[in-house]
């Protein structure tokens, strides 16, 4: 029967060739830090052409970061850090599908990347492929249910699929772990006012203004407002964010035609008519600045009584 210490030699022994088969089942090529080994050379030249890479990007030079890039993830096609920068590479050029493709790749490399899959959901949801968003949405909470972007995803494709509830209640999740999220905020805006509920969207859109500096609200913030404002009958409030919305920046024929509708409703004929008189300047067919200026043509009548 061996002694002690030729017990341990022997442990040690059978310790080595279970370190050495680990190793050689890895795949070939390059070996990841704390995956079987120190970092290989192929790895370490692959890190550092994507630092290259990177820093061409940052200097403007697309052209030279992508080659980079790309050689990064020949050097060691096993680094999911060179296929994700080298997806985005690809993405600034608009070769979506191939970016996709490299991003895929790397999720496979990088199975507990909750971020990944975020990038990549966004990815698939800008290229309208929304089941593939959602899925990739869902693993990454998987992974993390407090990543406040796969929330985003998913209601986004909520949304577009007409899962209003759904949606209202995934960007609200979203908000638990990013309030002064603007994009959501307004989103869930939007979800308020199709869902019939004015108040809300209303309460919503006080807080996202509260995010600017006086006169520096967006455009579309005002507009949403204006149409929260006179769907709970406040139509002198709601001309006054349309003729807010108006000033700010390039309006739309349909913001005119909100202020002229919010002003025909609060009592001011003339103001009104100037209003649809002004998107017919924009776009001289559009249809409910024409009927709105007919009604407002037909209360001028003799006797007639008005037409609201």
């Amino acid at each position: 029967m061996p002694g002690r210490p030729d017990l341990i030699r022997m442990r040690c022994v059978g310790l080595r060739w279970m370190i050495a088969a680990a190793v050689l089942s890895l795949p070939a090529g390059c070996r990841l830090p704390g995956r079987g080994g120190p970092t290989s050379k192929s790895l370490a030249a692959s890190r550092q052409l994507s630092q290259h890479g990177i820093a061409a990007a940052e200097q403007g030079q697309h052209e030279q970061a992508e080659a980079l890039l790309a050689k990064a993830v020949k050097t060691c096609p096993n680094d999911p850090e060179a296929r994700r920068h080298y997806a985005e590479a690809l993405w600034r050029r608009g070769a979506q599908r191939a970016s996709i493709q490299q991003l895929e790749e790397a999720a496979q490399l990088a199975p507990d990347d909750a971020m990944l899959r975020v990038r990549l959901a966004e990815m698939h949801l800008a290229a309208g492929q929304m089941e593939r968003a959602r899925q990739k949405a869902e693993e990454a909470l998987d992974l993390n249910p407090r990543l406040p972007g796969a929330w985003v995803i998913r209601g986004r494709v909520m949304h577009a699929a007409g899962h209003h509830e759904q949606a209202l209640a995934d960007y609200h999740r979203c908000l638990v772990y990013a309030a002064d999220n603007r994009n959501v905020l307004l989103s869930v805006a939007e979800l308020y006012l199709q869902l019939d509920r004015p108040q809300a969207a209303l309460a919503t859109l006080q807080t996202l203004s509260e995010a600017f500096s006086p006169g520096e609200e967006p455009q579309e913030v005002l507009y949403l407002t204006g149409l929260a404002c006179t769907a709970l009958g406040r139509h002198r409030d709601g001309a006054e964010c349309f003729a807010a919305a108006a000033d700010r920046g390039r309006a739309t024929p349909d913001v005119f035609y909100r202020l002229g509708e919010a002003e025909w409703f609060a009592g001011r004929p003339a103001e009104a008519a100037a209003a649809a008189q002004h998107a017919l300047a924009i776009q001289p067919e559009h249809q409910p600045s024409r009927e709105l200026l007919k009604r407002i043509e037909l209360a001028r009548l003799p006797g007639a009584s008005p037409q609201r």
